[in-house]
């Protein structure tokens, strides 16, 4: 037979040195080892695949394996803030499971996704990561679209309620009477929160909340601190378990245009790129992934409510509201626009950023004050009704005198909060 010389062999009349037999098997051996190798990472861990010159192919995401050591990234919003598509468009990016706080599964995880500090996120993940990826979007939409998902879970306060809700999730927007509703009765403090919550990580953790204030809602007999009561307290997480100053802000707007899309999804790229066990395509292929994972995650989000509901314009604000909007991104351009923060390039995003929407909400107010709606008639007790309505619908306000008083080791810590007479 003929043994290929490569490998040191030659002619031989049926027979082979054993040396040259061993060094062969030897050899591929080594090439199953590595075939065998390689296709065990591909099962455990699906990455979208680049082909080349800016092709690629879709697959499905993974949980890293378990004996991976990741350097975890935090992606963090406010709810209604265009989570599910950020979180799909990393996953094609990366091949990597993203995780959810409240169903967090271990340190291996990687990648979490959260809305904490706002009272629907949970710190479930300890100090298993280690940046942080602010998404942002325009109030406008983020507090309509927060309170379609707190309909959709039929306004559920605890998260074993809501999970019966799960599957109703992205499927219908809210009836327009609750929309208007809860709008007049939370709007202060959604916006509130909303602004906040950037804050939070932009000031590395800065504490908006009273300790006690264990859901985080600023509500009787709390509230939030306000700027004249600053230097706030640090979050202890932010101290002890993660750096909580973004590495990078991702607006869910530019992201999810097809214009705009693939360059914002290159700002996450970078962010994961070089870091621990993160895989990341090329920077060619991000368009190509872009595309693809808007064609293939299965996951329903946002649009799916189109052919369900209203459309999304009809879910507005009142003038007032709309001008309190801007005066609240006014705010938040200008703070970030001061000096202390001119050399820090998230910063200099924020600004951007809030400068588009600012532009945007202009001209819907320009639009409302040309068509006003109708002056709805007085009612002194519009406030009143609206607090009765929210206590039937959800089951009251979450520091309810009734419900603190069966909590025997909170009570006795802020009983001095409430009109008792009890010492």
């Amino acid at each position: 037979m003929l043994i290929l010389r490569r490998y040191g062999a030659h002619h031989t009349d049926d027979d082979l040195s054993l040396f040259t037999f061993k060094r062969l098997l030897s050899a591929v051996l080594g090439i199953f080892a590595i075939v065998a190798t390689i296709s065990q990472f591909l099962i455990r861990h699906k990455l979208s695949i680049d082909l080349g010159q800016g092709d690629c192919r879709w697959t499905e995401a993974k949980p890293l394996p378990a004996d991976s050591d990741p350097h975890g990234t935090l992606v963090a919003s406010y709810p209604g803030s265009g989570m599910r598509i950020t979180w799909q468009q990393i996953e094609g990016l990366t091949g990597i499971k993203v995780g959810d706080d409240f169903k967090f599964s271990g340190p291996r995880v990687g990648i979490i996704k959260t809305q904490w500090p706002h009272y629907q996120g949970i710190w479930s993940f300890g100090s298993t990561l280690h940046q942080v990826i602010l998404v942002v979007r325009n109030p406008r939409w983020a507090i309509p679209s927060y309170h379609n998902i707190l309909s959709e879970v039929d306004y559920a306060q605890d998260w074993n309620s809501a999970f019966e809700h799960i599957d109703d999730l992205y499927t219908k927007r809210a009836p327009l009477g609750k929309w208007v509703k809860w709008r007049d009765l939370k709007f202060d403090e959604e916006l509130d929160l909303w602004a906040l919550h950037i804050d939070y990580y932009m000031e590395d953790g800065s504490q908006y909340w009273d300790e006690l204030d264990y859901e985080r809602v600023g509500q009787s007999p709390f509230h939030f601190r306000t700027d004249d009561m600053k230097p706030w307290p640090k979050d202890s997480h932010c101290i002890y378990d993660i750096d909580c100053m973004p590495k990078e802000i991702i607006s869910y707007e530019k992201l999810r245009n097809y214009e705009t899309g693939p360059e914002e999804l290159r700002k996450i790229a970078n962010a994961f790129r070089g870091e621990k066990a993160m895989t990341v395509l090329s920077n060619e292929a991000v368009d190509c992934v872009w595309f693809e994972t808007f064609l293939h995650a299965d996951a329903t989000q946002n649009d799916d409510r189109d052919d369900t509901s209203f459309d999304r314009t009809y879910y507005g604000f009142t003038n007032d509201q709309t001008q309190k909007i801007l005066d609240k991104l006014q705010y938040m351009k200008d703070k970030y626009s001061q000096e202390q923060y001119t050399n820090m390039t998230v910063a200099t995003r924020l600004v951007t950023i809030f400068d588009e929407y600012i532009g945007e909400l202009e001209e819907e107010l320009a639009n409302l004050k040309l068509n006003p709606a109708p002056t709805p008639v007085p009612n002194p007790h519009y406030h009143e009704d609206l607090v009765s309505w929210y206590a039937e619908l959800a089951g009251g306000e979450r520091y309810d005198i009734g419900k603190v008083q069966q909590m025997r080791g909170y009570w006795p810590l802020v009983k001095h909060l409430y009109n008792t007479g009890e010492q």
